[in-house]
């Protein structure tokens, strides 16, 4: 009896649940990929720590990570950010979810309203996620995000999802956050944030590293009268004073966010 060879009909192709042997080096570095796609340019410090790895087994794999194109060093001190190669990873499934395909008109609308790009996040664990984004319809072009995953108590669309929560729940989700250092603020501090954006009724962070004075505003949506995740809009804080974003950005977002939460609201959580 031959041995199969890799153009041979007789290699089988591996199955899910079948006993298969991992491979370490994969597994490890996908844990650091994971951990460089969860929070903002990482240190390697703040990677041995969330990955649970070794330093120099880190060390290597950010290596190759760098070498391979899928992170990139951002400078001394500064930590590793990853690049669009690693959005390309999900781009197939991420643009033919059937929810992308329902949300997706409603944001290309706001987009032609307001001229601001902006994205819908669902909550996922202890991160909210880029579902769906309007960047490439927007009248205004802005070089956003190239991570689709931010922390959700270090983020305006966090902060906004957690506001629309129950205030315990919200603070169980802070409490492990810091616990595990997804945010270097305390627990205080960051509870502090998710108050002030349910009496406002939105978040704001900002993001200098990308461009000095861009600005993210988010509003929770809410399926079923329970909160799913975000609606943001991207701008710059110097281009939209208060009035336009109180009188006008933000009711169109809201006005958008309830018909997310209408066309969602058929089983999809």
């Amino acid at each position: 009896m031959g041995t199969p060879t890799v153009s041979g009909r007789g290699l089988r192709e591996p199955k899910g649940g079948t006993g298969a042997k991992p491979v370490n080096a994969l597994v490890r570095g996908l844990r650091v990929l994971a951990v460089a796609n969860e929070i903002q340019r990482p240190t390697v410090a703040e990677l041995v720590r969330r990955s649970r790895l070794p330093k120099a087994t880190v060390i290597r794999l950010v290596q190759t990570l760098v070498h391979e194109g899928y992170l990139e060093d951002s400078g001394e001190a500064e930590g590793y950010q990853v690049t669009a190669k690693v959005r390309n990873l999900s781009r197939a499934l991420v643009e033919r979810t059937p929810i992308s395909q329902l949300v997706q008109p409603l944001l290309d609308e706001l987009g032609a309203r307001v001229k601001w790009p902006s994205e819908f996040f669902l909550a996922e664990g202890r991160s909210v996620v880029i579902e769906v984004s309007n960047r490439s319809a927007a009248p205004i072009k802005l070089n956003l995000f190239e991570t689709r995953r931010f922390p959700m108590v270090a983020s305006a669309t966090g902060l906004a999802y957690l506001s629309a929560l129950a205030p315990d729940e919200a603070a169980n989700i802070v409490r492990d956050s810091v616990a595990d250092g997804s945010v270097s603020g305390s627990v205080e501090a960051t509870l502090d944030l998710v108050a002030a954006a349910r009496d406002r009724g939105y978040a704001s962070w900002e993001y200098p590293a990308l461009a000095p004075g861009l600005r993210m505003v988010s509003i929770p949506v809410l399926v079923g009268g329970a909160a799913v995740g975000g609606l943001s809009l991207v701008h710059f804080r110097d281009l939209v004073p208060a009035g336009l974003l109180d009188g006008f950005l933000l009711p169109e977002m809201r006005a958008v966010a309830s018909r997310i939460g209408v066309v969602l609201d058929g089983g999809w959580f």
